[in-house]
């Protein structure tokens, strides 16, 4: 019996230290690994400038988008200016429709050129127009132009085509737009609805008007016959 107790002892004396070697070594390695190489080392660097590159022309994009601004600012009164009428019921006249109108819920459309979607969006603006009479809505394109006389043949054959009937196509002279309206350059459409003051101003550069951009303008229409 001694003698298997002393084998016991033996191999439990023998046992115990291996494992403390065994754990100490475990935590040796643990602190003596080979340190992280840096980035640069391992070729990671070499990609961020490709990265941040595309992020800062993400931002810039996004920046420009949201800088492009164009007409007046919402609570602004809209100030009186003249066009020449060409397929209302003043045709061939000089008049203020911003003063005609008075203090009706009002869409004025300022135009640089016409696509198939600025001609949807009239023709749709003519139909509310028509809609609401009940509320006197009133609306009226206004064509930028340095050259109105050559411009005048264009919209009646727009008016003509589209069938618009409750919506005057007129002419201002000078493509930079009336005074106190501030349609930016940029601006290829310009649509501000009034009552009193300005409730909705949207504006589109060359090719952004779209379907859901009509649908906007059109659900803007809310806020001034309400």
């Amino acid at each position: 019996m001694q003698g298997i107790r002393l084998n016991k002892i033996l191999a439990t004396s023998v046992v115990a230290p291996l494992i403390v070697v065994t754990l100490f070594s475990g935590c040796g390695q643990t602190e003596v690994s080979e340190p992280v190489k840096p980035d640069s080392e391992l070729g990671v660097a070499a990609e961020i400038p490709e990265i941040e590159a595309d992020i800062e022309e993400l931002e810039m994009n996004e920046t420009q988008e949201v800088a492009f601004r164009s007409g007046m600012e919402i609570g602004e009164v809209p100030p009186a200016f003249h066009v020449v009428d060409v397929t209302g019921a003043h045709r061939g006249k000089h008049l203020c429709y911003r003063c005609l109108y008075g203090d009706r819920p009002v869409v004025g459309i300022f135009v640089r050129d016409f696509d198939d979607n600025t001609k949807t969006l009239i023709k749709k603006i003519d139909q509310e127009v028509k809609l609401h009479q009940d509320k006197k809505m009133a609306a009226f394109v206004v064509v930028l132009t340095d050259e109105p006389e050559s411009a005048k043949s264009d919209l009646e054959k727009i008016a003509t085509e589209n069938e618009i009937k409750n919506v005057p196509l007129t002419v201002y002279l000078g493509t930079d737009g009336p005074v106190g309206y501030n349609v930016a350059k940029g601006a290829e459409v310009n649509v501000m609805m009034w009552q009193g003051d300005v409730k909705a101003n949207r504006a589109f550069q060359k090719g952004q008007l779209n379907d859901q951009g009509i649908e906007e303008v059109i659900a803007d229409t809310e806020l001034i016959i309400n």
